[in-house]
């Protein structure tokens, strides 16, 4: 998990230097251009049953304003919720979901260098797979694909900035997470 933090953090922070620099290069008579917000989030589960993952979940998204427009959309891609798995010989064992979910909302204020934005979020997570067993090594008997299935995910996502800096909460039926990002 160690690893996947200090992954996540090396990334957003690599992406935020190059679009920082980029913008910088930019003159101040250039016509205004889309701004964007990049999270990361983890927070606590929504588990309190023996067949429900208690990982800590996480997320990883971006929020995008259009210029001269409230409107506020984006996209994020999220580890939360229970997936039972019952391929590689397993029944039914209990881990993380996976969710890939769409934000869209307005921004709220706008005020100099205080921001705030909120947004719904929808999407769809991974509730289970299932498949007969293989006796071969496979994941699924003559190795065909698992039967998968998905649940609706919904929630929201609300954030203040000051300046590039971000926080902000993101609630979903699975998981309440903090919220850090930039805005560039």
């Amino acid at each position: 998990m160690k690893i996947k933090a200090f992954f996540t953090t090396s990334v957003l922070a690599a992406l935020v230097a190059s679009a920082s620099s980029a913008q910088d290069a930019v003159s101040p008579d250039a016509a205004p251009t889309l701004r964007a917000t990049l999270y990361v989030a983890s927070g606590s589960a929504r588990a309190d049953g023996p067949f429900e993952n208690d990982d800590p979940p996480f997320a990883i998204g971006i929020m995008a304003q259009a210029p001269d427009s409230r409107l506020i959309f984006g996209a994020d891609l999220g580890r939360e919720g229970t997936f039972l798995d019952s391929t590689w010989r397993q029944n039914e064992a209990v881990k993380q979901g996976t969710s890939v979910n769409l934000l869209v909302g307005a921004n709220l204020l706008d005020a100099g260098a205080w921001k705030a934005d909120a947004a719904a979020l929808l999407g769809v997570r991974t509730a289970s797979a299932d498949c007969a067993d293989s006796y071969l090594g496979y994941q699924c008997y003559a190795d065909t694909p698992p039967s998968t299935e998905y649940e609706a995910n919904f929630g929201a996502l609300v954030t203040v900035t000051y300046s590039r800096m971000t926080l902000g909460i993101r609630a979903t039926g699975e998981s309440t997470q903090i919220v850090a990002g930039l805005r560039f």
